[in-house]
């Protein structure tokens, strides 16, 4: 009985064990099944993702064309010293205002491809930071000289400067017709700005008939009071300027005379090299402002007066 009971327990064994086998290898190719249809679900929804991605990438292409909403702009930095008055300066809150600030704001209002950030720092940092491109764009009123010209690249005017001699009381303007009449005469300026620069190019053309020029980190306010003091003799300085907001916010008791035309000079913003696209881009912005009339509009609002320079863009 024992020997048939083993029989028995052998053939159930042998028929659990394939019974087993059998689920074992149906589980496994279900198993199989469902990896495979899974990578071809992958499969397809990759090729779809890819197709639709591919159009998009068009559409952003010919929206780029047309638009520049879902372009990544291009920041640009410009520097300005925050003076003189009123072509920059800061409002109570620190933040650079005046004819200037606003022209370039109106500028860039018309290049939606660049993001403008405009940054306060000492006047000669701005020519520092140009040259190591920290800044693309100086800011400041600035005069065209041989040397400026070498190392940036001028925009077309933005200002049509009348320039006035401003001295002393006990220096007789009257007779006074050109630089040549102030040999001898000490003047004061900030070096790198406009007037110094128009002195620094008389004494370079008249080395028998020199100026004395002393230089100074001072403010223009501070400069007019000591002319009117006696420390010095005379300096020059933009008429819209010292009679729009000078004269009439310190009530100076000084000599003004405007200078003859052919010593007038323009004034422009200054662009860093290896920018000659943005520059051109400036200029363009600039013409159409312009012609719509909003380079008038600004310098009314600071002047009372339109001191476009039309000659630059007829």
């Amino acid at each position: 009985m024992k020997n048939k009971y083993l029989k028995r327990l052998a053939s159930v064994l042998v028929v659990t064990a394939l019974a087993i086998g059998t689920l074992t290898g149906c589980a496994s190719k279900n198993s199989e099944t469902t990896n495979t249809g899974s990578d071809t679900a992958s499969g397809t929804d990759t090729t779809a993702g890819t197709e639709e991605t591919s159009g998009s990438g068009q559409a952003a292409g010919d929206t780029d064309t047309g638009s520049t909403d879902s372009t990544e702009k291009i920041t640009v930095y410009a520097a300005t010293g925050g003076a003189p008055r009123p072509f920059v300066y800061l409002d109570d809150n620190g933040d650079p205002t005046g004819h200037n600030i606003d022209l370039i704001k109106a500028i860039f209002a018309k290049l939606p491809q660049y993001d403008l950030q405009i940054q306060v720092t000492e006047f000669p940092s701005i020519f520092a930071g140009l040259d190591s491109d920290k800044y693309q764009i100086g800011v400041n009123n600035f005069g065209m000289n041989e040397e400026r010209k070498e190392k940036y690249i001028f925009t077309d005017a933005i200002f049509s400067n009348e320039r006035s001699i401003v001295a002393t009381k006990s220096i007789d303007l009257s007779n006074v017709n050109s630089l040549a009449d102030l040999a001898g005469k000490k003047f004061i300026g900030e070096a790198g700005v406009n007037q110094t620069t128009v002195v620094e190019k008389y004494n370079e053309a008249n080395p028998d008939k020199q100026i004395e020029i002393n230089y100074t980190e001072a403010d223009l306010t501070v400069q007019l009071q000591d002319i009117q003091a006696g420390k010095y003799d005379f300096t020059l300085i933009d008429t819209p300027m010292y009679y729009g907001y000078f004269q009439p916010e310190f009530n100076l008791d000084l000599s003004e005379k405007v200078l003859a035309s052919d010593e007038h000079e323009d004034s422009y913003l200054i662009v860093s090299k290896g920018h000659e696209q943005l520059a051109e881009d400036i200029n363009a912005a600039l013409k159409e402002l312009v012609d719509d009339g909003t380079t008038k509009e600004i310098n009314e609002k600071y002047f009372g007066k339109d001191y476009t320079p039309y000659y630059i863009y007829e």
